[in-house]
């Protein structure tokens, strides 16, 4: 065995603490924000807040104390319109599910930061009870080993609905069969390795590989059916608030225009008092103090206005994109986070924290902004842009409605018809649509009379 010493170069790439900041702040939607201000307001003396609300309501004129470290470039009062915005539409909240779930953990079994740990962990939950955010992610965030996080992590893992944090319809299912005692069962084997051929009725697969008749299977799969796919579903605990839409589009003169719902923000500016103290004071400690706490004021300055500046310009390509569905004229055209991405010259990482848990308003209502962006299911002839899932939906929707009912289209048909419009998907495609529609098949369709 040689013992040497050997020299390599190595690239790599870190975020520094105030990118990770900054990004954090880029992922905010209106009511984060203005909280994250709050609280800074409440920390560092440099930061002043004018305001007399409460919450993002008011406009206010900048001061000029903002043209060395502007929030915003533009001055233009639009308070009255801002009020018509103050809207508020319903949306669920969790925290009946996170207090449920927090209930059933011991308190003195954690430390200050893993509790934290725990809450932001909870927070990442998906609506189906899945937990698919990257581990290393939450421990960076959160600022504790990743040890930590996991530890945090599985001992969520042990509480009911039991099933809830897996990372995906597998390990759910297998929690499941694990808490019934059944790891060493064929339900068992079947989910580990064969959900791809349940999914495609692939009974005879299955039955061959595991050696098991064809009934056994079928039993099996059965008792796999009974288990809870989506652990939150039918959790009835969740309880209705309000959020504030974070983007505002309208329609005036025929032309469209977008604001985002954050003028409250100007109500912070540099606290002049003590600005002028840090000018005047002979002392080095309290000098360099202030000096800190006004670099953290003008970084935090300069994130939301990079912020504004991501955002207006994802919203200038949605009224670009999606005019027809702003207006009620037609689907949503295809439009993904890679495509805006591209167009502004940034990470598609950027738009998906960008667009994160924000709602936008417009005159027929209020959407999630995530909803906007959607994938291509089919280009050919369908044009240069393809169309989207939706827009294909709304096509078999259309063929299904005038259809004789005395001989309703089957699924091939309907596959048909779609390729002569220059779509082409397949009858299993069809049929999928036409299920997640709630349409019933040809035969259920028939009229007799």
């Amino acid at each position: 065995m040689e013992v040497g010493f050997e020299m390599t170069l190595e690239q790599k790439q870190t975020l520094s603490q105030t990118q990770i900041q900054s990004l954090e702040i880029l992922a905010m939607d209106s009511i984060e924000l203005n909280r994250f201000l709050h609280d800074e307001y409440l920390e560092n003396p440099i930061l002043d807040y004018s305001g007399g609300g409460s919450g993002p309501v008011k406009t206010q004129e900048l001061s000029a104390e903002y043209v060395s470290a502007p929030f915003y470039q533009h001055g233009e009062d639009i308070s009255e319109e801002r009020e018509k915005n103050d809207g508020i539409i319903p949306a669920e909240e969790k925290d009946t599910v996170k207090q449920y779930l927090m209930w059933q953990l011991d308190r003195t079994q954690y430390s200050d930061e893993e509790w934290d740990t725990i809450e932001y962990l909870i927070d990442c939950l998906e609506d189906n009870g899945f937990f698919t955010v990257p581990l290393d992610e939450v421990a960076k965030l959160c600022k504790v080993p990743f040890a930590t996080a996991e530890r945090c992590l599985e001992d969520l893992r042990q509480l009911e609905p039991y099933g809830i944090f897996a990372q995906d319809l597998k390990h759910c299912l297998l929690k499941q069969l694990q808490v019934m005692e059944m790891e060493d069962s064929d339900e068992w084997k079947i989910v580990d390795g064969y959900l791809t051929e349940v999914a495609e009725g692939k009974i005879s697969v299955i039955s061959r590989e595991l050696k098991l008749p064809t009934a056994k299977v079928r039993k099996c799969i059965e008792n796999i059916g009974s288990l809870n796919p989506r652990p939150l579903t039918g959790f009835n605990t969740e309880k209705t608030s309000y959020v504030v839409p974070d983007i505002v589009l309208k329609k005036e003169g025929g032309v469209w225009s977008g604001e985002l719902n954050d003028s409250w923000v100007q109500d912070y500016r540099i606290n002049d008092y003590y600005l002028q103290m840090m000018k005047e004071s002979n002392e080095e400690e309290l000098v360099n103090y202030f000096r800190t706490k006004l670099e953290r004021v003008r970084f935090i300055m300069n994130s939301i206005e990079q912020r504004r500046q991501t955002m207006m310009g994802i919203v200038n390509l949605i009224i670009d994109k999606q005019k027809d569905f702003l207006e009620g004229k037609g689907p949503l055209k295809p439009m993904t986070m890679s495509d805006a991405a591209k167009e502004l010259g940034v990470h598609p990482s950027t738009v998906s924290r960008a667009i994160r848990g924000k709602y936008v308003q417009y005159p027929s209502g209020s959407i999630f902004m995530k909803s906007l962006f959607t994938a291509s299911a089919s280009k050919d002839s369908c044009g240069e842009d393809g169309v989207t899932t939706m827009g294909i939906k709304q096509c078999i929707k259309e063929l299904i409605e005038g259809e004789n009912k005395k001989k309703p289209y089957s699924d091939q048909e309907i596959a048909k018809k779609l390729d002569e419009r220059g779509i082409h998907i397949s009858r299993r495609a069809v049929a999928k649509y036409r299920e997640e529609m709630q349409i019933r098949g040809s035969f259920e369709r028939k009229s007799f009379s």
